[in-house]
Formats: structure tokens, sequence, C-alpha cells
């Protein structure tokens, strides 16, 4: 039997009101991982399911007011700041080019004359864009945005993202 593989699906900002919802972030490109969905999980918790009695849309962008069964206000706010996981057997297909958050943390980046800038360590939905955190060989921080003027190629089977010149944008933030 193949193992289960959970991903993060939505980050607890706060609670939401008194009746216990929650006000959650969805960690995703695709807004339509949300529909039909009916449960999620904490980590490490992978047996005891939390079911899902509503999500709505929230302000903000990729921002959510979720409703979980027999969780009041007290019980919500345990699980501030905490990431909510799904089953990935439920995530919908993805088109071509299109990616889910978790597929490109860990590529190597990569210029077009070879050069290694470092690794994605986390993608930030910033709207119109997606912001990648890149980790260097000396450990320093630098973002990318996600976008045409940097990005040439995303290859996630070869664990690369392959990027125009971008030593300008590097060092502006060093």
């Amino acid at each position: 039997m193949e193992k289960k593989k959970y991903l993060p699906l939505f980050k607890v900002l706060s609670t939401h009101g008194l009746k216990g919802d929650l006000k959650v972030a969805l960690l995703s490109f695709n807004q339509d991982v949300i529909n039909n969905l009916q449960t999620l999980y904490l980590k490490n918790r992978w047996d005891e399911p939390l079911e899902i009695i509503q999500i709505k849309k929230g302000p903000g962008f990729n921002i959510f007011i979720l409703r979980l069964k027999d969780f009041d206000y007290e019980k919500s706010k345990k699980l501030i700041n905490k990431t909510l996981y799904i089953d990935s057997s439920f995530l919908p297909q993805l088109f071509e080019e299109e990616f889910y958050y978790y597929e490109l943390e860990g590529l190597v980046v990569r210029d077009e004359k070879g050069r290694v800038w470092g690794e994605v360590v986390e993608v930030m939905p910033m709207g119109e864009y997606e912001l990648l955190l890149i980790r260097d060989e000396q450990k320093r921080e630098f973002y990318l945005p996600l976008v045409e003027e940097y990005v040439k190629k995303i290859e996630p089977k070869e664990g690369l993202i392959l990027v125009k010149d971008i030593e300008a944008l590097v060092e502006s933030q060093f």
C-alpha cells in the first residue's frame, strides 16, 4: 500500500468571530484546490481528520474563512499559526506550466550562464505574482519575483528554475 502524502494547504492566521471560525491563508496558486474539500489534517495527526463545515472567501488575496466541525472559539485559538494539510490524492490536476508551491520548494535556481544562485526555500503569494525566497551557499537569502522578466523556465522534474540575468536584483538585496 502506498504511503499517503500530506501537503500544506492553509496557514491559520487568526480566529474570526466568536463561533470558532478561522481566518486562513491559502498556500496554493490554484484556488480550485478547495472545491469539494471535506477534510484537513494537522501535522503528525494524520489519523485525526478535521471535518470542514464551510469555506468562504475572506478579506484579501488568498484569505478564506474556515469553519471546522466541533471547533469552538477556545479550540480554534489553539490552531493560530498552525498549518493545515490536505491529502495529496485530493489535489486537482494542474494544466501545463502550473505548479503547487510545494513543487517549487527545493528547486535549484541557475542562470543561463550556469551560475547557481541558490535553492527555493519558500514561495509567498503577493497577489499578481509569487515571490520566491532563495537561499545561497553562504546561507544568505534574497527574493526573486516569479515573473517572466526574471524566470525563463521552471523544470520541477529536473529540480531546476532557469533564470535570466538576476545579478543586479540579487546584489540590491545584500
